[in-house]
């Protein structure tokens, strides 16, 4: 893909200005899974024994099949004017894109206005803003059902409806559809977004400023899904579905802010006092009907659905308030030692009755080096900072309202005294214990600038705590009344490193070559965290979990031996013997690694050469592990099968165990860190082509 970029010049301040920026890309997959065509499939089928697989004369390969090329393209006119009292800047924008796959695209339309006003011989200053938004999104419905089935699919199916306008469908399938069938269901979603924001800043001084902020949010997300009743998925709901959701937002936020600073000779001291309060408001409502005669009316008109059951209609609306409170202090001597003290306490209506408050202190210090009189003469330095600095910070995103209630609610209908009746039940256990998650952070670094900050940058080393995770867990009842409870269980650490540099290698009147370099390590692990890690079965979790001991979102499974002489996958027990994957058992279990990686990376270069602008840039993410595609068997059509065990001696070439009418064991093999891999990766992110027109 490429990018081309249009951006005329802009206007002197105080001038009226005009500008527009425009992109436009083009988008195609890179690499597919390797599937089986037809012919390699019925082979397989031939060999595995399959008598009932159904062959459909064709040969389809149905990822292909799903997939086009995909284009964005970016537009953006703005506009502004002002003198030194007053100015506004406007902009009105769309974003284009279809996507790779058929059927789903974007479009995103936007608005903005800023203006600023300054009266009273500049001792107040209002500031006014405005943005809205309208994003419409249609989307492949069911991501994960919708390919997998494509993986999945008898290739010797065709690609076309039958006459009845049905879509072909394997009987032998249970869990999978026709992917191109899939993509006819309709899943759209508008998406409405406005924010308006003011600020009344009024100086009682020079020193002394009072800063007055509020700013009000609304959103509302109106969710619109059909599916056609000539599809699998539409005949299972009987005969067709069609599904209303709308979700609407409202978050007011205010704070005061009363700041003061003041230089006493050398000393210079700032000094602020902050309140604010946050107001989450959130409704909704929803509506299915199912048994619908026609696809004409897709999710437009639910009353052309026949059957409408109890809790096909719903609705709900719930609340919560923040209150915060903080103190800052900042004292400097001489632009060269720096001290900054804040203090901050913030309130929750989420959290238990006993611990609704939080107390979140931190402190810095900051060393100029550079100021020092050994450093100060020396022209290649322009600046040195060294800092340290520690401080708590609270979390409680994790937790809805009334977590921290007993909650009842509708469970169904029973008829009492002849009439229908809605039954109640209990769907939250109290905890007014529940509170704050707590990070606690360590941080030390360097800033510097060197040579008329041609070359700056910075370097940190962190080390964080994270205490009082959040987490749900399975409790008995009785003496609970319900059977799940969210509490703080448990503790995380991160340590590591952070560096970043940012160099201008060439600096020349016509000619400018600007490098930026950023690097980060990270070693996570969980300390604590009171919750059990089981597995029910013999199968292992290859999901993300937490578990102690380990890093975060990590991965566990089996250890693979290869197979025997009669093609069974093996794996290795806890006492490092080998045996039949399918007879190992949890204490099987190991650490196949995590999904977060430790390193990341970025090299960015802009080139400027008079009015033509090149820049490109690099990332990396290294030292994680990820799921290899783990498609095996008949019910997965990739070309794996063909290097599976057919007879004895295979086991000494062929990576995959036997396939055979009832067998089992390909059922195991994707528990094992065979299909577990190295995820690390280096891509080109974006290349920017670009060029100025000039001003005549």
């Amino acid at each position: 893909s490429g990018v081309i970029v249009v951006t005329t010049t802009k206007g002197k301040a105080g001038a009226v200005s005009l500008n527009y920026d425009g992109t436009f890309g083009v988008e195609s997959v890179y690499k597919n899974i390797d599937m089986l065509n037809a012919a390699q499939y019925r082979s397989a089928v031939e060999a595995g024994g399959y008598v009932n697989a159904l062959d459909g004369g064709a040969s389809t390969n149905f990822m292909k099949e799903m997939q086009r090329t995909g284009f964005t393209q970016n537009h953006r006119v703005s506009f502004g004017a002002g003198n030194e009292q007053s100015n506004y800047r406007a902009s009105i924008g769309v974003i284009a894109q279809d996507g790779i796959i058929d059927g789903s695209d974007m479009r995103n339309y936007t608005a903005k206005l800023d203006a600023n006003q300054r009266m009273f011989d500049d001792r107040l200053k209002i500031e006014f803003g405005m943005f809205g938004s309208k994003k419409v999104n249609n989307y492949v419905n069911d991501h994960q059902k919708t390919f997998y089935s494509a993986a999945s699919f008898n290739p010797t199916l065709p690609a076309t409806q039958n006459a009845d306008g049905t879509w072909p469908e394997d009987p032998n399938a249970n869990e999978i559809d026709n992917p191109l069938g899939r993509l006819t269901i309709q899943d759209k979603e508008d998406n409405a977004y406005l924010n308006a924001h003011g600020k009344l800043s009024f100086n009682f001084t020079p020193d002394l400023m009072l800063s007055v902020f509020g700013s009000y949010t609304y959103n509302e997300k109106i969710n619109s899904t059909y599916i056609p009743n000539n599809i699998k998925a539409g005949i299972r709901e009987g005969s067709g579905k069609a599904s209303k959701t709308q979700k609407n937002s409202d978050v007011l936020m205010g704070n005061i802010t009363l700041s003061y600073k003041k230089d006493f000779g050398k000393n210079h001291v700032d000094v602020l006092g902050l309140m604010e309060g946050q107001s989450y408001k959130f409704n909704g409502f929803g509506a299915d009907a199912r048994g619908f005669g026609t696809n004409y009316f897709g999710y437009d008109n639910l009353k052309a659905g026949a059957n409408v059951k109890y809790g096909d209609v719903t609705s709900y609306a719930n609340s919560y308030n923040i209150s915060s409170f903080m103190a800052r202090l900042n004292y400097m001597f001489d632009d060269r030692y720096i001290a900054t003290v804040n203090l901050r306490t913030d309130g929750s209506s989420k959290l238990g009755e006993n611990n609704k408050w939080g107390f979140f202190p931190s402190a810095s210090a900051a060393w100029v080096i550079s100021n020092e009189a050994f450093l100060k003469d020396i022209e290649q330095i322009t600046n040195i900072k060294i800092r340290a600095g520690y401080g708590l910070t609270g979390n409680q995103d994790a937790i809805s309202p009334y977590n921290s209630l007993s909650l009842m609610q509708p469970t169904g209908i029973t008829t009492v005294n002849g009439q229908q009746t809605v039954t109640y039940g209990y769907a939250r256990n109290a905890n007014p214990d529940l509170k704050w998650e707590t990070k606690k952070m360590f941080d030390v670094g360097v800033d510097f600038s060197l040579l008329e900050s041609r070359i700056s940058g910075s370097v940190d080393y962190y080390n964080s705590r994270t205490t009082d995770l959040l987490y749900e867990y399975a409790v008995p009842v009785p003496p609970f009344l319900y059977n799940k409870l969210l509490a703080n269980l448990g503790e995380m650490q991160n340590n590591g490193v952070e560096f970043s540099v940012n160099a201008d290698i060439i600096k020349k009147q016509d000619f400018v070559w600007n490098s930026v370099f950023n690097f980060s390590y990270n070693k996570n692990k969980v300390k604590t965290y009171n919750v059990t890690r089981m597995y029910t079965s013999q199968w292992a979790s290859m999901a993300p979990i937490l578990a102690e001991g380990y890093p975060a979102d990590a991965m566990f499974g089996f250890k693979y031996a290869g197979l025997n002489d009669k093609g069974e996958a093996l794996g290795y027990s806890a006492n490092g013997e080998k045996d039949r994957l399918a007879n190992l058992t949890t204490d099987d279990i190991i650490y196949l690694g995590t999904v977060r990686p430790k390193y990341d990376l970025s090299f960015t270069n802009a080139f400027k050469y008079k009015n033509v602008q090149l820049s490109f840039m690099f990332i990396a993410k290294l030292g994680h592990q990820y799921r290899k595609d783990g498609f095996y068997g008949m019910n997965y059509q990739n070309r794996h099968v063909a290097d599976r065990w057919q007879k004895p001696g295979d086991e000494a070439t062929k990576k995959y165990p036997q396939l055979r009418s009832g067998s089992t064991e390909h059922w195991y093999f994707p528990y094992t860190d065979f299909l577990t891999g190295n995820a690390s990766y280096m891509k080109l992110r974006d290349v920017t082509l670009a060029y100025t027109f000039p001003k005549h």
